[in-house]
């Protein structure tokens, strides 16, 4: 009777563990601060008017959190640009931008975006509320690109369409929001929508699985699927784009912040676009990551 009580009492103890659920959430502590470092590296192969086109492209950006203030799970959060830089490689021409440079005399749009800051409120999702302080950053960055002040109005006007309040809480979602809107079990599943337009528009539906919980660190996998179907304009083409592509790997988590620890995710986006009436044939293949770290 003791051995029978003995097994009943540790198939219960395996069902409870089994079932065990976990909060995952938005939780940055007031007062603290995290450094993020977000990387991009892209393989793209075009096909224009029958002649191949081969363009590598690495995009990295290094931000600080400030958490200034909580209110209902909410947090305020200054966000402050370290560095951003960018290397593109194509038809044996290599272009090299970076925030460190900080020569007046070279025309370096990445220049006034170092030390540059805006605000923001993210809620327990990782969903961006609010946006504010953009007008100022851009009225700041360009002052720091030109002496010129002939110039100013046109390189802030110029740089609004990339850091718009819509464009930065996109871009911000698009890494960030990242949780279930309830307790999860290991194996549980849940679906994010975000959007994005840093240059072509992108929407990405995102599945995220609970994997595993230990040290108090979750592990999330990631499977989903991208399509950019719309216009934008570069250097004043305008293109259309008709895309569709996947994104996956893994996604780590401190339990007790939020905070994304580690990400590594594959991203392949492919179809046709379209400029000045050509047809062009589309692949890209990357890789986007994410390290954070707490700084205090």
């Amino acid at each position: 009777m003791k051995t029978f009580a003995t097994i009943i009492w540790c198939l219960v103890s395996i069902s409870a563990f089994a079932q065990k659920t976990y909060v995952l959430r938005q939780n940055y502590p007031t007062g603290y601060k995290y450094d993020f470092t977000l990387t991009s590296e892209q393989i793209i192969n075009q096909k224009i008017a029958g002649r191949d086109v081969h363009l590598t492209q690495s995009i990295g950006t290094d931000y600080t959190f400030d958490i200034t203030e909580g209110h209902s799970g909410e947090k305020d959060v200054k966000v402050t640009y370290n560095r951003i830089s960018m290397k593109s490689v194509a038809m044996g021409n290599t272009m090299t931008l970076n925030s460190d440079d900080q020569d007046s005399t070279k025309k370096n749009p990445f220049s006034g975006l170092k030390g540059a800051s805006f605000y923001m409120t993210v809620t327990p999702n990782g969903g961006i509320k609010t946006v504010a302080g953009i007008d100022r950053m851009l009225d700041n960055m360009a002052a720091r690109m030109t002496k010129d002040t002939s110039q100013v109005k046109q390189i802030k006007n110029a740089l609004s369409k990339q850091f718009s309040n819509e464009v930065v809480k996109q871009t911000m979602e698009s890494s960030f929001k990242i949780y279930p809107d309830k307790a999860v079990k290991i194996g549980d599943s849940w679906t994010v929508d975000t959007k994005m337009q840093m240059s072509m528009p992108i929407e990405t539906i995102t599945q995220y699985t609970l994997k595993e919980v230990k040290d108090g660190i979750a592990i999330l996998g990631v499977k989903g699927t991208l399509v950019s179907k719309g216009s934008f304009e570069v250097m004043g083409n305008k293109m259309e784009t008709d895309l569709q592509g996947t994104n996956s790997g893994e996604t780590s988590l401190d339990m007790k912040t939020g905070i994304v620890l580690n990400s590594h995710l594959r991203v392949e986006l492919y179809g046709k676009m379209k400029s000045m009436g050509q047809d062009i044939d589309f692949e890209m293949q990357g890789i986007n990551k994410i390290v954070g770290k707490e700084v205090n």
